[in-house]
């Protein structure tokens, strides 16, 4: 049974406070922690009107703007997930908006350095001694990682995660954080940029994603050269 609750595109909610916002419902395939945060950081962005959460029920904290539903029909942006017609959003290739991940991060953060700078990022693991190292702010410190597609990939154990674009001269920029807490505000600026119109990766549009990671949660800072 397809979602009963009409599209609120479709519909008058502009209660005056922010002029020429588009109303807009986001549909999440809720299966993992990530997702939920994803979830999470969406509903208390003003530009978002509802999220309807597939597969689960949503906490009972989150009130009545977030609902179970069966599929992302008639939906204005999925997480997850595909439907004809509905925009999406995925941490790789492939996505109506796509690599709303650490990878686009990167390549994001490296675009605002300018130059040629070394973009890395901590993936789950045992750190290793091979490699290029970096070093990440504490408490996370100096990593050894594996270039592939352009990004260095540092294995580290815990619960944090960093993404880094870093110049010669030293001077980095970087966001650090949980790991999912992370990541889910990754995916939520995606489903932001396809709100807004965007289609394509993330880094074509290198500062409105940075604004909206920071919108969402996270902390951008910037490391002055050595």
């Amino acid at each position: 049974m397809r979602d009963p609750v009409p599209s609120l595109c479709d519909t008058e909610r502009d209660d005056g406070r922010y002029p020429g916002r588009v109303p807009s419902r986001i549909a999440i395939e809720a299966s993992d922690s990530i997702r939920m945060r994803a979830a999470s950081a969406l509903l208390a962005d003003y530009r978002v009107d509802q999220v309807g959460l597939i597969g689960r029920g949503a906490p009972a904290a989150w009130g009545n703007r977030a609902i179970a539903i069966e599929d992302p029909v008639g939906w204005d942006v999925a997480i997850g997930v595909s439907a004809t017609g509905v925009p999406d959003v995925t941490v790789g290739a492939g996505g109506h908006v796509s690599w709303a991940g650490p990878s686009g991060l990167a390549r994001a953060l490296g675009l605002r350095l300018g130059g040629e700078p070394r973009l890395a990022g901590t993936v789950a693991g045992d750190p290793v001694e091979s490699g290029e190292r970096f070093g990440f702010p504490s408490p996370i410190g100096w990593l050894g990682g594996e270039l592939a597609d352009g990004i260095h990939h540092c294995p580290m154990r815990g619960s944090l995660a960093a993404v880094m674009a870093e110049s010669g001269d030293g001077r980095a920029l970087v966001v650090l954080d949980d790991r999912s807490f992370l990541d889910g505000c990754l995916l939520a600026a995606g489903a932001l940029m396809a709100i807004e119109g965007h289609h394509g990766p993330v880094w074509t549009d290198a500062e409105r994603y940075l604004a909206l990671i920071e919108d969402v949660g996270l902390v951008l800072a910037d490391r002055a050269a050595a």
